[in-house]
C-alpha cells in the first residue's frame, strides 16, 4: 500500500478516536462525577507516558520482540487494572483497602495543591504512607480513583520491566523471552498489583530492588543507589519485604564467586558490611513496624500471619500448613505457589487463581530438566541464589496465611523469583571451573 494511503488512513483513524473520545468526554463532563470524565482526560496521558517509556527502554535493547511484549503487557496491565477497579467498586462496592487511600486523598490533595501539607511524620507507618502517596498521586491527576487504579498500575508494570531487565542482566544464557511473557501477562501479576494499594507500590520497589541486586552481582554501576532507593520504598510500606528481599541480597553476597585479585575479595567484604549493616536497619524498622520485641524468623512469620488475616475473608479461608520444619517445605511450598486447587475454587477469582497454579505447576515440571542442574548454578550465580533464597524466606514468613484471597495478593512480590527458577539456561554438562569463567567472562 502506498505510504500517502496509509498516512491518509491513520489521519481518518486519529479523526474517528478523537470524535468518539470528545463524545465520551462530553457526555462524561454532563452526567458523571470527576472520577470518570477525570479518568477519560487522564488515562490517555498516562498510555502516552508509558509508550514513551517503552520506546525509550527498548531502543538499542537488541531484543526485536521486547517493544511487542512491552506493549501488549501495557494494554493488559490497563485492562487489569478496570477489572481491579470494576471489582473493587462493582463487585464489592468500595469495601477495598483502596476506597481508604481514596477518601483520605480527596480531602487532603485541595490542601496540598495550596501548599498545606500537614503530616505527622513520627508515627506513619506503612498505611498512613499510602494514604500520603495517594493524596501527591491525586494533587497531580486529581481525585480520581478510577484514574489512581491506572496510575499504580503503571507503578507496578514499570516494577515487572525492572525485574525482567535483572533476570537479563545476571542470567543473559536463560530464557529471556519466557521470563518477559511470564513475568508481565501472567494473570495474577496483572490484576493484582493493579490498585491504589501497597501491592502496586511494592511491586516498583521489589523490581528497582532486584535490579540492583543484579547490578551488584555483575559489578555494574548505579547498583547501591538502586538498593537504596528499594530499600526507602519497600521499608515504607512493608518493612518485613524488604528485611526478606535484604536477607536474600546478602545470603547472595556471602556465596558470591570471587575472583583471586585482592580487589574482588575487598569488593565482596565491603558489600557483605554495606548490606549487613542495611539489614540490620530494616529489621530494627520491621520490629518496630510489626510490634515486637524479639525479631527472629518465628516472630516474623506468626504476626504477618496475624496481621493479614485482620483483613476481610471474604468467603476464601483454609485451613494453613505452617512451615514449621524442613520436612514441611513440599507442603508450603505447594499451598504457597499452587494453591487454592481447581476443586478448592469456589468463586471465579479462585478459580482463576486455581489455573494459574496448574499452569505454573506445568511448567515447573517441564522445566525439571533445568531445575536438576540448580545446584550447581547456585554455586556460581548470585541472582539465582538471590531468588531462591527471598522465595523460600517469604514462604516462610507467608506459609500460615489461612486465606486464599490474601494469599494470591501477597504472593504476587514473590511470583516473579520463582519464575526465575522456571526461565534457567539449559543444562550442560561442564565444570565448575567453566562455569565460573564463563561467569567472569560474562560481566567483565
Amino acid at each position: 500500500m502506498p505510504r500517502t494511503s496509509v498516512s491518509r488512513i491513520a489521519v481518518v483513524v486519529a479523526g474517528l478516536v478523537g470524535g468518539a473520545l470528545s463524545a465520551v468526554f462530553s457526555w462524561a463532563l454532563d452526567s458523571q462525577s470527576y472520577n470518570v470524565w477525570g479518568a477519560i482526560l487522564v488515562t490517555p496521558m498516562i498510555i502516552l507516558l508509558n509508550l514513551m517509556l517503552i520506546r525509550r527502554v527498548t531502543r538499542g535493547s537488541g531484543e526485536p520482540w521486547l517493544p511487542a511484549i512491552l506493549s501488549v503487557a501495557l494494554a493488559a496491565k490497563i485492562v487489569g487494572a478496570l477489572v481491579r477497579y470494576l471489582v473493587a467498586y462493582g463487585v464489592y462496592g468500595g469495601a477495598a483497602d483502596a476506597e481508604r487511600y481514596n477518601v483520605y486523598a480527596a480531602g487532603q490533595y485541595g490542601l496540598w495543591r495550596q501548599g498545606f501539607v500537614v503530616w505527622d511524620w513520627g508515627s506513619a507507618q506503612g498505611t498512613q504512607y499510602m494514604e500520603l502517596i495517594t493524596t501527591a498521586i491525586y494533587t497531580v491527576i486529581g481525585p480520581s480513583p478510577l484514574a489512581g487504579f491506572l496510575v499504580f498500575g503503571s507503578f507496578a508494570f514499570w516494577g515487572q520491566y525492572l525485574l525482567f531487565r535483572a533476570f537479563r542482566i545476571s542470567l543473559p544464557e536463560g530464557d529471556g523471552r519466557r521470563y518477559a511473557l511470564l513475568v508481565l501477562l501472567l494473570p495474577s501479576l496483572l490484576y493484582w498489583p493493579s490498585s491504589i494499594g501497597k501491592e502496586s507500590w511494592l511491586m516498583l520497589f521489589v523490581g528497582v530492588t532486584a535490579l540492583g541486586a543484579a547490578k551488584m552481582f555483575v559489578r555494574q554501576r548505579g547498583a547501591l543507589g538502586l538498593l537504596a532507593v528499594g530499600a526507602v520504598g519497600t521499608t515504607l510500606i512493608r518493612p518485613h519485604i524488604a528485611v526478606l528481599l535484604f536477607a536474600g541480597v546478602l545470603v547472595a553476597q556471602l556465596f558470591r564467586p570471587s575472583g583471586s585479585a585482592s580487589t574482588d575479595i575487598l569488593r565482596k567484604v565491603g558489600g557483605i558490611a554495606i548490606l549487613g549493616g542495611a539489614a540490620y536497619v530494616i529489621s530494627t524498622k520491621s520490629a518496630t513496624f510489626l510490634g515486637i520485641d524479639d525479631f527472629n524468623w518465628q516472630a516474623l512469620s506468626e504476626t504477618v500471619t496475624f496481621r493479614s488475616e485482620q483483613t476481610v475473608q471474604g468467603g476464601s479461608e483454609f485451613s494453613p500448613v505452617p512451615l514449621t520444619s524442613v520436612t514441611g517445605i513440599p507442603a508450603a511450598l505447594a499451598t504457597v505457589l499452587f494453591r487454592p486447587f481447581t476443586w478448592e475454587a469456589h468463586s471465579v477469582q479462585l478459580l482463576v487463581q486455581s489455573l494459574e497454579g496448574f499452569f505454573l505447576l506445568i511448567l515447573t515440571v517441564r522445566a525439571w530438566p533445568q531445575l536438576r542442574g540448580l545446584p550447581k548454578l547456585l554455586r556460581h550465580n548470585p541472582y539465582v541464589v538471590f531468588s531462591v533464597v527471598y522465595t523460600l524466606a517469604f514462604m516462610w514468613a507467608f506459609s500460615g496465611l489461612g486465606n486464599f484471597g490474601i494469599l494470591a495478593r501477597q504472593r504476587v512480590l514473590m511470583i516473579p523469583f520463582f519464575l526465575v527458577l522456571l526461565c534457567l539456561p539449559a543444562r550442560r554438562k561442564v565444570s565448575s571451573d567453566q562455569l565460573e569463567s564463563e561467569f567472569y567472562d560474562a560481566h567483565r
